[in-house]
């Protein structure tokens, strides 16, 4: 099965995001209260059997806050192009999406914090759309600039679409690069929420700067 090659207009047209929300920005801005933060992430996700394979990427924008019920909401812009060659001839469909992110930390000791994160979005491809949302909490353990994540995340449809119903497993490390900069590796597993079957596995690399 041939690789996908990245969709260049819908990048490109991120990475010009991305830069002009941080050339308005500087490393002692505040906005709202919350301190600016910009991540960048790609995600490959392949389905149980192969034969789909969903490469996307993301923009984050967003503000962390000390304090408050809130620690950090985000704003999703996402694009993704999905390959399907389940019926032996490769079909490809675009999708684009927008998301408001929320998430909240607890520190439970100098090298363990548990964190609780909820998202709501609208994903719009080239014949179909849907609403979605969902819960998340995890663990995370640090120790010198290097850190462990181990999640659970319910994502369900918000309007009825079935096929968005499913659980996912979150694991991987990160590392900290001084106060501003954060790299992600994450490796997730899915299961259907209706009779618990392997959906897909996925990888996802996310870059964050911290203003």
């Amino acid at each position: 099965m041939p690789t996908p090659t990245p969709h260049r207009p819908k990048a490109f047209s991120l990475l010009c995001l991305a830069a002009l929300w941080s050339f308005n920005v500087s490393a002692d801005s505040q906005v709202w209260g919350g301190r600016p933060v910009l991540g960048v992430s790609l995600e490959r996700e392949t389905s149980s059997d192969k034969s789909q394979v969903a490469d996307s990427a993301t923009i984050a924008p967003g503000l962390r806050f000390t304090d408050g019920g809130v620690n950090r909401i985000d704003l999703l812009i996402q694009t993704e192009r999905d390959t399907d060659s389940s019926s032996g001839t490769d079909t490809f469909t675009k999708y684009n999406g927008l998301a408001v992110r929320i998430r909240k930390d607890v520190v439970l000791g100098d090298k363990l914090d548990m964190y609780f994160t909820g998202l709501a979005g609208r994903t719009q491809g080239n014949d179909t759309h849907f609403w979605y949302g969902y819960s998340e909490a995890g663990l995370i353990a640090r120790h010198s600039g290097l850190n462990f994540l181990l999640g659970a995340r319910v994502h369900r449809s918000l309007d009825g679409n079935t096929d968005q119903d499913f659980n996912r497993l979150l694991i991987g490390p990160g590392l900290e690069l001084g106060d501003r900069h954060e790299l992600e590796l994450h490796w997730m597993r899915s299961w259907r929420a209706a009779g618990n079957t392997f959906a897909s596995e996925a990888v996802k690399l996310e870059y964050i700067y911290k203003f």
